[in-house]
C-alpha cells in the first residue's frame, strides 16, 4: 500500500469514527413519576416512601421530616409540593424516596431529570432544598450523586458527587478519592430566576465509554459541571457507579451546606416558614 493509500485510509476510518461518536443517542424513558391526585393529597405509595424523623439526617439538620399532608403533597396540578413549616417552635418538613432503584447500564447511559421551582419564602436563611441520588449500601462509598442542590435563598444552584472513604486520605496528605467529606461539587453558581419559576436539572451517568466513564449535570440542556472516573480511580469510581440509585427529594432546614455558606448558624428567627420546593416532569431515561 503507497503511503498516500494509506493516509487516505486512515484519514477515512478517522472520519467514520468520529461520525460514530457524533451519532445522536436514543434515550428511551423507562420511570416518570405521577404527581397526578387531587390538590393535597397525599404522594404515590407505590412510588415514594417517606423518610420521617429528625437527628439532622448526618449534616446537623434542625427539621423532623414528616409523611403529613400539610409537608408533603401533590398540588392538583400534575406537581409535586414540599413544604417546610413551623409549628410550636419546631420545623417540619419533608423528604421522600423512590420505591424503585435505577443503574447505570455498563456500555450505556442513563438521565435523571426534573423541572423544579426552588423555594421563595420572605427570609429563606436555613432553606436547604435538594434532588439527589443515593447508591444502595455504605455512605459515601456506594455514590450520592447530587443533582441540585441551594441553600438560604441564594437563587444558586450546585451538584456534586460523593464516594470512596472519609477517612482515606493520599500520601501528600490530602484527602482521598471524592475529597469527602465536600465531594466532586460545582459550588453554587448564580441561577436568575430559579425561585421564581421552573428551571431543568439533570444529570447524566455516561458508561457508553468503558475508558472515560463520567457524570455530567446539566442546568436547563446546558452542561455545567463534570467527573471523570480518571479523577477518582478505577475502585473507587466502580464501587460508587455500577449498582442501583434511588431519587431523593427533600427540603432541609438549617444544617452543614447552609451554615458553610453563610458563616452563621440557620435558620434564624427571621426565617419565614411556608417555603416550598415544586417539582414536575421527574422521569428517568436509559440509553444503549
Amino acid at each position: 500500500m503507497s503511503g498516500l493509500t494509506l493516509l487516505i485510509a486512515i484519514a477515512g476510518i478517522v472520519v467514520m469514527r468520529s461520525q460514530l461518536l457524533a451519532a445522536p443517542v436514543s434515550w428511551t424513558k423507562v420511570w416518570a413519576a405521577d404527581f397526578s391526585g387531587p390538590a393535597g393529597s397525599a404522594v404515590d405509595p407505590a412510588q415514594w416512601t417517606y423518610q420521617t424523623g429528625g437527628g439532622g439526617f448526618g449534616n446537623g439538620q434542625i427539621e423532623t421530616m414528616t409523611n403529613s399532608t400539610r409537608n408533603v403533597y401533590v398540588n392538583g396540578s400534575d406537581e409535586l409540593d414540599i413544604t417546610a413549616l413551623l409549628q410550636g417552635g419546631m420545623w417540619t418538613s419533608g423528604r421522600i424516596r423512590s420505591v424503585a432503584a435505577f443503574s447505570p447500564p455498563a456500555g450505556g447511559e442513563i438521565e435523571v431529570t426534573a423541572s423544579i421551582r426552588q423555594p421563595d419564602p420572605t427570609n429563606g436563611l436555613g432553606y436547604w432544598p435538594a434532588f439527589w441520588l443515593l447508591g444502595e449500601g455504605t455512605w459515601p462509598a456506594h455514590g450520592e450523586i447530587d443533582i441540585l442542590e441551594d441553600v438560604n435563598e441564594l437563587d444558586d444552584y450546585s451538584g456534586s458527587f460523593h464516594c470512596g472513604n472519609l477517612y482515606q486520605h493520599n500520601a501528600d496528605g490530602t484527602l482521598g478519592p471524592c475529597h469527602e467529606y465536600t465531594g466532586f461539587s460545582s459550588h453554587l453558581r448564580p441561577c436568575n430566576l430559579c425561585q421564581d419559576g421552573f428551571h431543568t436539572y439533570a444529570v447524566i451517568i455516561d458508561r457508553s465509554d468503558p475508558y472515560f466513564e463520567q457524570i455530567r449535570w446539566y442546568l436547563d440542556g446546558r452542561e455545567f459541571f463534570a467527573v471523570a472516573e480518571p479523577e477518582v480511580g478505577a475502585a473507587a469510581w466502580n464501587e460508587a457507579i455500577d449498582h442501583g440509585f434511588r431519587i431523593i427529594l427533600d427540603l432541609a432546614m438549617g444544617g452543614a451546606y447552609p451554615h458553610a455558606a453563610c458563616h452563621c448558624s440557620t435558620p434564624d428567627g427571621a426565617t419565614a416558614p411556608g417555603g416550598t420546593l415544586r417539582v414536575r416532569d421527574l422521569a428517568v431515561y436509559r440509553a444503549g
